[in-house]
């Protein structure tokens, strides 16, 4: 019990705590303050207060990558608005000026030598208006935009249940170590009758040894509880966000079962919020629709259509010939050009089976998605259950250790007779193994409330940005 916990878990109650779960108190979650710093608070040495609402608040919005997914997803949107704005043509206004020495020809074709030069400085107009062009780019820059969300959703879920379940370790680890602290003491009083008992008795003197050894062994326990919490803390700190030197106190004063989710509601009810609400879903139909929008633009009426290109320039013009004065007048210049791009109708044909080979990679990974929310829903809730079950089993295991622990130690100090320090001992070991096995089962439990909260979706409304 003591390797399971110090592989994952980090805390131990001091009393026999109950197993009902505890409702969280979600009222004061209404409007979370966004705050990004540019870099990660230095450590001025002042601890930090933090419980499962700040760490479900900072998960989300002072994480590193977070923030990163974040601003990719802002660039992909000013991608996306640069794109509905492709068809504005392009407007210029400046000086040219021309020179011409030797021969031309003039318009009746002949050859004719001469040297001119000329200024032209005003306004052009110049656009390219290509219907596919433009919806292609509008297509693809919003399918980048929900490429972006997504991953910004896996990631921001991924990181939400990384730095919960570690607040649970940390949680686990520190309370642990009020635990074992306490096993020590009561080693320390069970050492100290034995003692007393060998200098009357010679005999008793290996019983010394057997408590010395154990409580040996318990510190040994303590001080591994200890640097996994410190570890558990400097890993949270990353995860919110902060500096890993920043000492975090944990609000929380013990490990007890908490129900964010109704774990006794129907599979499918639970399964149908995952496919509605769960990590990626939105982002991954929204993507679905950006493609199909995509090929069906090669089956619609804006295939057939030409590209216009204008070009229209008006300003002063001045010439004259060679070293005399330019003459000016007005000049207005206008083409208008419709061009069908003949080579596309020959690639029609594979541009659209490529097309639909990639909406069927993204329904494949929409189904495959939905079936990883069904597999996490049903895993976590039978998770919960068993560990729930467990934690019961433990909590009666702690109250007859507790029980059989004082009547030992009664026995031993009013001298009954078949009294020994090692059924004390004994008694001890069994307490502070019911102990662990009810930590490690709340702790599982929690954990898998934690998973099914972030599958469901229900971080999306009150906690995510």
């Amino acid at each position: 019990s003591g390797l399971l916990l110090i592989a994952g878990c980090h805390a131990m109650p001091t009393e026999a705590p109950t197993a009902r779960p505890q409702k969280m108190n979600r009222a004061h979650l209404a409007a979370p303050v966004y705050y990004v710093p540019t870099a990660a608070p230095v450590n001025d040495g002042k601890p930090i207060p933090v419980c499962l609402d700040t760490v479900l608040r900072l998960a989300q919005d002072q994480n590193g990558q977070v923030r990163l997914a974040r601003m990719k997803v802002e660039d992909a949107q000013i991608d996306q608005k640069w794109a509905d704005k492709h068809w504005l043509p392009e407007l210029s206004a400046g000086i040219g000026t021309w020179r011409h020495d030797g021969g031309i020809q003039d318009f009746q074709g002949n050859l004719v030598r001469s040297n001119y030069g000329s200024t032209l400085a005003g306004l052009e107009v110049a656009g390219k208006y290509d219907w596919k062009e433009v919806l292609f780019r509008r297509v693809d820059a919003e399918r980048r935009v929900w490429q972006q969300r997504g991953d910004l959703s896996k990631l921001t879920s991924e990181n939400l249940l990384d730095a919960t379940t570690t607040y649970i370790d940390l949680l686990a680890a520190r309370t642990g170590v009020a635990m074992s602290q306490e096993t020590e003491g009561q080693l320390n009083d069970l050492l100290k009758q034995a003692k007393s008992l060998a200098d009357i008795d010679p005999g008793v003197r290996v019983e010394v040894t057997r408590i010395e050894t154990e409580r040996m062994a318990q510190g040994v326990l303590t001080v591994k509880l200890r640097e996994a919490g410190k570890a558990a803390g400097a890993k949270l700190a990353y995860l919110l966000g902060l500096d890993p030197r920043t000492e975090l106190v944990t609000a929380d004063p013990r490990l007890v079962p908490i129900a964010l989710v109704d774990a006794n509601q129907p599979v499918e009810s639970m399964v149908e919020k995952a496919w509605n609400h769960g990590p990626g879903v939105r982002e991954l139909e929204g993507l679905l629709r950006a493609v199909e929008t995509a090929r069906n633009a090669n089956y619609g009426w804006s295939h057939w259509m030409p590209s216009i290109e204008l070009n229209m320039i008006e300003g002063g013009y001045g010439a004259s010939p060679d070293g005399q004065a330019l003459n000016w007048a007005n000049r207005f210049d206008l083409g208008v050009h419709m061009r069908w791009n003949l080579s596309e109708f020959v690639f029609a044909k594979e541009k659209r089976r490529q097309a639909d080979a990639n909406i069927q990679q993204v329904r494949l990974s929409a189904d495959d998605l939905r079936a990883k929310l069904t597999l996490g829903v049903q895993e976590a809730r039978d998770a919960i259950h068993g560990g729930l079950e467990q934690a019961g089993l433990a909590e009666r295991h702690i109250h007859f250790a507790e029980e059989s622990y004082k009547l030992s130690d009664i026995r031993l100090k009013q001298n009954i007779k078949g009294r020994s320090t090692s059924e004390v001992l004994l008694a001890l070991r069994s307490l502070g193994g019911a102990r662990l096995e009810y930590l490690q089962a709340v702790r599982d439990a929690n954990k898998a409330q934690m998973r099914l909260f972030v599958l469901v979706g229900m971080c999306e409304g009150e906690y995510k940005k």
